[in-house]
C-alpha cells in the first residue's frame, strides 16, 4: 500500500519533533540536576553589562547578511540569474524568516528558490537550486575550516581537545569528496551515469542538469570572491556566539568558539529537527562543558544566538507580508 503524500509529511513532522524534544530534555535535565539550581540563576546572567555586547551581536549577524547576500548574488550571476542586490537582500531576508518558522532548517531555502523562480521565471527553477544548494554547502565548508586551522594552532597539545578535531577532518573529507563530484567533469559524469541507472528517469535527468550546472562555478575569480565572503559572513556569525557569551558573562576566548561553534553550526543545518532546537543546544551544552562553561550559560548562548538571528528575520516577515511585483524574465545560461 502506497503512503500518501499527506501521511508522509505528517510522519516526518513527528519524527522531527521527536528529534527535537528528546535531546531538549536531556539539555534540561542536566541543568536542573546541577547543585543549587534555582530558575533565579537565569535572571542573573543578565545585567546592563549585557546591553553592550548583545547589541555587538546584532550588528555582526546583521553585517554577516549583507556579505552572505552578495555571496549568494554572484552564484546566481554565474547561472544567468541577473537581479538587484537590493532585491535579493529582501528575498534573502524572507527566506532567513522562513527559517525560523518552518519544520528543519532548509524552509528558508526552498522559500528562496521559490522566489527566484517568481522573480525571474520558470527557466531559473534550477539555475537558483544549484545557486542557493551551494551556497549553503560553501559556507558550510568554510566554517569547518576554521574548526580546523583553530584546533591545528591552538588545540592540538590538549590530548582531550584534539579529539574533537576529527569530527570537523571528517566532515572536510566529505565536503572535498562532494566537491570534487560536482566540479570534476570525469568523477560527475560517471557518478551521474551511475545515479540515473538507480533513479527514475525523469529525476536523472534533473540531476544531469544540474551537474552541468555545477560547472559555470569553475572559474577562479568566482572562488576567489566566494572564499573572502565566506570568510567574513561564517567570522561575523561565530563573533555572534562570541558577544553572546560575553552578555551571560562567560570569560571565554574567541579560539573556543571558533573550535566548537563550526560543529553545532553543521548540526543545526541537518534538517533532522524543527529549527534545529534540541540538537543544537546539546552538542552545546556537551562541548562548552569541556571549557569549563556551565550547561545553563552554555544553551543561553545558542538561545540568545537564535533569537538574534530571529530579531533580524522580521525584515524577511515584513518584506514577506509587503510582497513585490515579479521582475521581467531572466534567462537561465
Amino acid at each position: 500500500m502506497r503512503m500518501s503524500p499527506k501521511l508522509k509529511s505528517t510522519l516526518v513532522f513527528c519524527l522531527k519533533l521527536l528529534v527535537t524534544l528528546i535531546p531538549a530534555y536531556f539539555v534540561y535535565n542536566n541543568i536542573v540536576k546541577a547543585p543549587d539550581w534555582s530558575i533565579d540563576d537565569l535572571y542573573t546572567l543578565f545585567s546592563w553589562n549585557s546591553v553592550l555586547p548583545f547589541a555587538l551581536a546584532i550588528l555582526c549577524m546583521f553585517l554577516s547578511n549583507f556579505s552572505a547576500c552578495l555571496q549568494w548574488k554572484l552564484l546566481l550571476e554565474k547561472q544567468g540569474v541577473k537581479l538587484s542586490y537590493w532585491r535579493l537582500l529582501k528575498l534573502y531576508y524572507v527566506g532567513l524568516f522562513f527559517n525560523n518558522f518552518m519544520p528543519g532548517n532548509v524552509g528558508g531555502d526552498v522559500k528562496k528558490v521559490y522566489d527566484i523562480r517568481m522573480q525571474g521565471g520558470q527557466d531559473t527553477v534550477g539555475a537558483g537550486l544549484t545557486a542557493t544548494f551551494f551556497d549553503r554547502l560553501f559556507g558550510l565548508f568554510f566554517i569547518t575550516l576554521f574548526a580546523i586551522a583553530v584546533g591545528l594552532l591552538f588545540f592540538m597539545h590538549d590530548a582531550a581537545q584534539r579529539a574533537f578535531m576529527w569530527p570537523s577532518l571528517w566532515i572536510f573529507f566529505g565536503f572535498c569528496v562532494l566537491f570534487a563530484s560536482l566540479f570534476s567533469r570525469r568523477l560527475g559524469l560517471l557518478l551521474n551515469k551511475i545515479l540515473c541507472r538507480i533513479l527514475p528517469e525523469k529525476i536523472g535527468l534533473r540531476l544531469t542538469h544540474m551537474f552541468r550546472r555545477f560547472q559555470s562555478f569553475r572559474t577562479v575569480n568566482l572562488w576567489l570572491a566566494i572564499t573572502g565572503l565566506s570568510a567574513v559572513t561564517q567570522s561575523l556569525r561565530i563573533f555572534v556566539h562570541y558577544f553572546c557569551g560575553m552578555a551571560v558573562g562567560v570569560d571565554l576566548t574567541m579560539s573556543w568558539y571558533f573550535y566548537y561553534i563550526p560543529l553545532v553550526a553543521i548540526v543545526s543545518a541537518l534538517p533532522i529537527s524543527i529549527g534545529g532546537f534540541g540538537p543544537r543546544e546539546l552538542l552545546a551544552q556537551s562541548l562548552f562543558a569541556r571549557a569549563g562553561v556551565p550547561g545553563l550559560e552554555s544553551v543561553v548562548i545558542q538561545l540568545l544566538a537564535y533569537f538574534v538571528s530571529l530579531l533580524l528575520s522580521l525584515f524577511g516577515a515584513l518584506g514577506f507580508l509587503l510582497g513585490g511585483r515579479p521582475a521581467g524574465k531572466t534567462s537561465e545560461s
